[in-house]
């Protein structure tokens, strides 16, 4: 039904676009795809100052995990009955400490408000005060990671240690086959931050902290579409690490059938001004040794193979 149907629908998309007769030069890509193009014209997102934010985060989990609002601290002043005491973390982030006034306490590791504490006893008050905070019970504190991974889910991190990216990817079964590891987004206070783990799975980079409510999400990669004479027509994700070429694709779906015109096959594209337009590839000297022949395709693209006409 789809090998009748589509030469209709070809002719139609052809009749509404620019046919050119050739095949697209590389200033007709999209520059902002990544999906099958070249691995030279491949870059993973710059991250610009977002990276300094991520860097921010790990040093906070080294110096000490960070208090949040719903934890239970226990403060203890040496000697001191009445500055020893219970209290969890308001939502506002802080509270008013006997003596001193309020104390600002979310954000803050324990070992900071310590010092702080300390400093405004010694002050006014007291003669070198042996204060402590310590966290009794941390709240529960979750990350989330979405799209194209195995399972998305809600993600709890245990209240005195971090979650890395890759860790909270692994608890959700990692990527889908569709997974655009080039493009990912952590949603964090409001920004958006760019990362690639594809240099993180190579053995480089950074594999970043996340900090509670962060969202990962895991967008998915367009499709490449072939139609026509080929032993499985339909839709295959573009590999954004080796590129994805217009024979390689046609291989994906099974290879030309015995009538398949394969020095005639049509890609449709859209080009960047966003106008659709119909190219002629010529793919018979990609089998006979000319790999130059072949073209690289990008996401969205749709490869039609006509009949030969005897």
């Amino acid at each position: 039904m789809v090998r009748r149907i589509f030469p209709w629908v070809l002719l139609l998309a052809a009749s509404c676009s620019d046919l050119a007769g050739r095949a697209p030069n590389r200033s007709e890509f999209d520059a902002s795809d990544k999906g099958g193009r070249p691995p030279e014209e491949m870059a993973p997102p710059d991250n610009g100052g977002s990276e300094g934010l991520l860097d921010q985060t790990q040093k906070r989990y080294v110096d000490g995990y960070p208090i949040r609002p719903g934890d239970e601290l226990k403060f203890t002043v040496l000697g001191q009955a009445e500055l020893t005491f219970e209290a969890k973390v308001p939502a506002d982030g802080a509270f008013q400490y006997p003596l001193i006034g309020k104390v600002a306490l979310a954000g803050r590791t324990p070992d900071e408000v310590r010092i702080d504490i300390k400093e405004r006893l010694d002050k006014d008050y007291l003669v070198s005060a042996d204060v402590s905070v310590l966290v009794k019970e941390y709240s529960k504190r979750f990350v989330y990671v979405l799209g194209a991974v195995a399972k998305p889910l809600v993600c709890e991190v245990p209240g005195d240690r971090f979650i890395t990216l890759l860790q909270a990817i692994t608890q959700a079964g990692g990527f889908s086959e569709d997974a655009a590891k080039h493009g990912l987004m952590i949603f964090r206070l409001g920004a958006a931050i760019p990362f690639s783990v594809v240099p993180l799975q190579e053995g480089r980079g950074r594999d970043p902290a996340l900090m509670p409510d962060d969202v990962v999400l895991v967008p998915s990669r367009e499709k490449v579409y072939v139609l026509g004479q080929v032993g499985h027509p339909g839709g295959f994700v573009a590999d954004a690490d080796r590129g994805l070429t217009a024979s390689k694709a046609i291989s994906l779906a099974g290879g030309f059938t015995r009538i398949a015109n394969d020095a005639n096959v049509r890609l449709l594209r859209r080009g960047k001004d966003g106008v659709r337009r119909t190219f002629v590839l010529d793919l018979t000297g990609v089998v006979s040794g000319r790999p130059q022949d072949d073209v690289p395709l990008q996401s969205g693209d749709l490869l039609f193979v006509p009949e030969s006409v005897f």
